[in-house]
């Protein structure tokens, strides 16, 4: 999947921009990031998940899993 794909998701989940960060559990991990400055307080540390042409949210699960990882 593109980049720009990733990012247009991450705009509709009310996001700027994404920060490719790795694999995990077969997917591409992606942190989803804010442009400007000041702190965001949007909640737990979600992550976006691609594999293939699947794009998703991470559960919070998974985001507190992908962390310790």
């Amino acid at each position: 999947m593109k980049k720009e794909d990733i990012t247009q998701f991450a705009k509709k989940q009310g996001y700027d921009n994404v920060l490719y960060i790795g694999k995990w559990r077969g997917y591409d991990v992606y942190e989803p990031t804010f442009e400007g400055t000041g702190p965001y307080f949007v909640g737990p540390p979600l992550v976006i998940l691609v594999r293939g042409r699947s794009i998703r949210m991470s559960t919070v699960e998974e985001a507190y899993k992908q962390l310790k990882s």
